[in-house]
């Protein structure tokens, strides 16, 4: 898959320094180092203080450590230490007969690395290194489906199927890095193991209360992460055994009709997420809350270290994949879903998580408002359909967070300002996006709608609406038209999905914009992975 990626603070240095020192024994320090070009026998000394290779991560900030020297000293530098790049800081000493001494020292600005060894939401299903492999679920017969799990080759475009004994798979995660599946049987409770080699299925009891999503994985712990459908808690997975080893967070049922203020969410948790190796978040819907926990000294027990009032319910958070600078890496966004109810439109929350206390907090702008962007335009239902935000991303420059909402609109927000740099028209139900780097598209699924959108990144501009389906979008059963989740190629020019209604896998050529593979497999097949 292809997804998402310098802040540009570029410091110039010109610096005139008089310095004077000698050494113990009197002589000038440097004189015998070698460490100097001079224009000539009587040229002033000159010596780094420090070392004359430094390493930095993109967004630290550069101290000068100056020179010692028995005259001026300018220095000089393009240095950007937002940009990961090796930059040259030069040193020239100069004294009263015009003599020069030139020194240089080397910075070298690096891409950071993540902090963790978590997969990101929608990455998990490819760890097992299946070769050209899809993974798609297929609901029960009331929602148009068999009740299975399918298995797509999108080199060969053929598929196979395994039936799950739970009711109503809307999931399928792979557990951990083998060669298992988690099926999100979301009217049962419990949830299905399956094995496609193998034919297996089992089922693991959840007791009181139904599967939601099952995506966050953590390598570290080899532990998953399973969201509830009808009480705000997570259940946390020991993949070797598949087994819930923890229950965590408001355990009580409640009445999804005596809950109006959360945009229509109920009491079904967020997707539960993995912020760091050893922390991670339950989005708590019900009371809007998002609960962190820490991942104890034994890996299997854990300890609420904070909890961040949303203001309303938050659909999911994402994660800045490719990171580019510090900030990057314990920076996350929220997908507030809003609350017409209060007149209170969906919205896009910047936050900061400090990996040293486990706060999670509103991250600020500089005038020290919170960095939210009010999503305003979307501020109606639009064929009953709420307009609340669900899945978004990062262009692949990192400059723009993309907010599809529901309603049909997809914002294009500014990282730095948080501010809406554009809002473009897509279709009804946009709640997914995916960016193909190498052709500057963005790829908008709509739920609700028989085209989809693609978007110029170059221009911010709609390319094309692709028709994929003959069906049309019924506000009375809101069956799915368009998936929830779609792949694209390595080499980001075909995109894989699903005509939902129709059955029918797509093979779509970003070049030409046009299907040019179909697969028939029946039912319909209305998500991939959590």
């Amino acid at each position: 898959m292809l997804k998402r990626i310098v802040s540009n603070t570029s410091i110039s240095i010109s610096i005139a320094l008089l310095l004077s020192a000698c050494g113990g024994d009197g002589t000038p320090m440097g004189t015998n180092k070698g460490d100097a070009n001079s224009t000539s026998l009587s040229a002033p000394t000159l010596t780094l203080k420090g070392d004359s290779n430094i390493d930095l991560i993109a967004g630290d900030t550069y101290t000068e450590l100056g020179t010692t020297s028995n005259a001026s000293v300018a220095i000089n530098s393009d240095l950007n230490t937002s940009k990961a790049g090796i930059y040259t800081i030069t040193y020239v000493a100069t004294n009263d007969t015009g003599a020069k001494t030139t020194l240089t020292r080397t910075v070298t600005v690096k891409t950071p690395t993540s902090l963790n060894s978590v997969a990101p939401i929608d990455s998990n299903i490819e760890l097992g290194g299946d070769s050209s492999t899809l993974f798609y679920v297929d609901p029960r017969p009331e929602e148009n489906g068999f009740n299975r799990a399918l298995r797509i080759n999108y080199d060969t475009m053929t598929f196979d199927q395994l039936h799950v004994d739970g009711v109503n798979p809307h999931s399928i995660d792979r557990a951990g890095e083998t060669n298992r599946f988690y099926i999100r049987t979301q009217n049962s409770y419990s949830f299905d193991v399956i094995n496609f080699d193998t034919q297996e299925v089992k089922t693991v009891s959840l007791g009181d209360h139904k599967p939601r999503a099952i995506g966050g994985y953590n390598k570290k712990y080899n532990l998953q992460l399973l969201s509830a459908k009808d009480m705000p808690v997570v259940d946390v997975i020991d993949v070797d055994t598949d087994s819930v080893i923890a229950t965590l967070g408001d355990r009580h049922t409640y009445n999804k009709a005596d809950l109006t203020s959360n945009a229509g969410s109920g009491s079904a948790t967020g997707h539960s997420f993995w912020l760091t190796d050893d922390y991670f978040a339950l989005i708590d819907r019900v009371h809007s809350d998002i609960r962190v926990f820490k991942v104890n000294a034994d890996g299997k027990s854990f300890s609420q270290t904070s909890v961040l009032h949303a203001g309303t319910a938050f659909h999911a958070i994402e994660r800045v994949v490719h990171p580019q600078t510090k900030e990057d890496l314990t920076t996350f966004y929220g997908y507030g879903e809003g609350d017409l109810t209060r007149n209170i439109v969906p919205y896009i929350m910047k936050l900061s998580f400090d990996t040293k206390t486990g706060i999670l907090s509103r991250a600020k702008k500089a005038n020290g408002e919170d960095a939210i962007a009010w999503l305003s335009r979307s501020n109606q239902k639009v064929n009953n359909v709420n307009p609340t935000t669900h899945h978004g991303g990062i262009t692949p420059d990192g400059k723009y967070f993309v907010a599809p909402v529901l309603d049909g609109k997809v914002y294009f927000i500014d990282r730095k300002t948080m501010q809406i740099a554009k809002v473009l028209d897509a279709e009804l139900g946009a709640a997914h996006i995916e960016f193909s780097a190498p052709l500057n598209l963005a790829i908008v699924t709509n739920h609700f709608d028989h085209r989809l959108t693609i978007i110029d990144l170059k221009t911010l501009t709609v390319k094309r609406q692709l028709t994929i389906s003959d069906h049309r979008f019924d506000p009375n059963n809101k069956h799915l038209l368009q998936p929830h989740f779609s792949y694209l190629s390595k080499d980001g020019r075909y995109f894989y999905t699903f005509a939902t209604q129709d059955g029918d896998f797509l093979k779509i050529d970003l070049e030409t914009m046009q299907i040019v593979d179909r697969l028939h497999t029946g039912g319909a097949p209305e998500q991939a992975h959590s």
